[in-house]
């Protein structure tokens, strides 16, 4: 479910080098976090795709981490 959610929003977002790996980490979190559900994990995604956000010039996109964690 989240691991689904942050692919749809990685693939509308232009990632340099150093953010496809933070890209990369961010979804076997979610996929780990979708099996599951360890609070430690979550806060783990939840730092890793504001890093993505920062490396992205700071743009906020529509996707929420913690508003899909929170459907669950």
């Amino acid at each position: 479910m989240i691991e689904n959610a942050l692919r749809d929003w990685l693939n509308g977002v232009e990632l340099t080098p150093e953010s496809a790996v933070l890209a990369m980490m961010a979804l076997k979190l979610a996929s780990e976090f979708d099996d599951k559900g360890n609070t430690s994990t979550a806060a783990e995604l939840r730092k890793t795709i504001l890093e993505i956000m920062r490396l992205l010039n700071g743009s906020v996109p529509d996707f929420d981490p913690l508003a899909e964690m929170l459907k669950r």
